[in-house]
């Protein structure tokens, strides 16, 4: 009886570091955080998805591992390969159109086996470009007064519309330089007619003398 005792003794003492000691190994990597995080609201800026395990992923193994980004239509954001780092795997990302995404993500565990999983955020779109400081706004522009016209148009304008005044003047000049030449000429037929008017009567006079 005693003997039998301590067989059993014996083997379990022998067994029991093998079974604790393989308890650990034989354990599945898991997800411990991930950026962004699950139901996480998001801006359209971040351009990479990252997601950190409890341990690096399989050595030689990286064609196994994969993220996926899907909008609601089902079309692919993820843009390039995986990359890994120590336990951080990540892929760059378009996330400019707003609503909602699902990460869907494989790698291979430290003790071979595969490993999945997904979760969805949010992104709200990418943030509007501030205005350009040099671009003039529709209000600035209507508030700007029109350009007035230049001084030499404003001169040729002037002098065209001086134009017909001046000719004007001038012919209205002309026919007074011709009126009063007139009258000029007919003043003087009228002194000769009348000094030969006076004269006449005299020159008879010394006729019959």
């Amino acid at each position: 009886m005693r003997l039998r005792v301590l067989l059993a003794s014996v083997l379990v003492a022998a067994t029991l570091p093998v079974v604790l000691g393989a308890g650990p190994a034989s354990a599945h990597d898991v997800l411990v955080s991930s950026d962004p995080a699950a139901d996480a609201s998001v801006s359209g800026d971040l351009d990479r998805v990252t997601l950190t395990l409890s341990e690096p992923p399989l050595s030689g193994l990286q064609s196994g591992i994969v993220i996926s980004v899907t909008d609601a239509g089902g079309s692919e954001h993820a843009r390039g390969d995986v990359s890994t780092d120590g336990n951080t795997i990540g892929t760059a990302v378009d996330l400019t159109d707003a609503g909602a995404y699902q990460v869907r993500w494989r790698s291979v565990s430290v003790d071979g086996h595969p490993i999945s999983g997904e979760y969805a955020f949010t992104s709200t779109g990418a943030t509007a470009p501030a205005p350009s400081a040099s671009a003039p706004s529709s209000s600035a522009t209507a508030g700007t007064p029109a350009v007035g016209p230049s001084p030499s148009a404003t001169a040729t304008e002037v002098a065209e519309a001086q134009a017909p005044a001046a000719h004007q003047h001038g012919a209205a000049t002309t026919i007074w330089l011709l009126a009063g030449l007139v009258v000029v000429a007919l003043l003087a037929v009228l002194v000769t007619r009348l000094v030969q008017r006076r004269r006449g009567p005299a020159l008879t006079a010394e006729d019959d003398r």
